[in-house]
């Protein structure tokens, strides 16, 4: 499956999370804004000190705070109307892609996408 880019998006973050499986992260809140990017949870994390938003079904549950269960990155991706992208992973109105042609990859937003057939 590939999306074709139909509104250009900018990364609005310039210091993203990168975060390994297992991290630790403190709680923030919950997004409460479009109902279709529902289950972001904004944190900050515990080595690094970077704050951002991570999808909640990556994150389990210690109390005051989450571990990650996979590897996540918030890094947006920059894209341009017409580019070509290949998604890799969906969650809460986003996808994960990757540009083949910039050899770039990070979240941009479904609603700014249309799939290819």
């Amino acid at each position: 499956m590939k999306y074709r880019v139909v509104f250009p998006h900018i990364a609005n973050e310039i210091n993203f999370l990168d975060l390994k499986k297992g991290d630790r992260v403190v709680k923030g809140e919950e997004f409460i804004g479009n109902p279709i990017w529902k289950n972001w949870v904004y944190c900050i994390s515990e080595g690094t000190l970077r704050e951002g938003w991570i999808p909640k079904q990556l994150l389990a549950d210690l109390g005051e705070e989450y571990y990650l269960t996979e590897d996540y990155t918030s890094r947006e991706l920059d894209c341009n109307k017409g580019d070509i992208i290949i998604p890799m992973n969906e969650m809460n109105g986003w996808a994960f892609c990757v540009n083949p042609e910039k050899k770039a990859r990070g979240w941009v937003p479904l609603a700014k996408l249309e799939m290819m057939i």
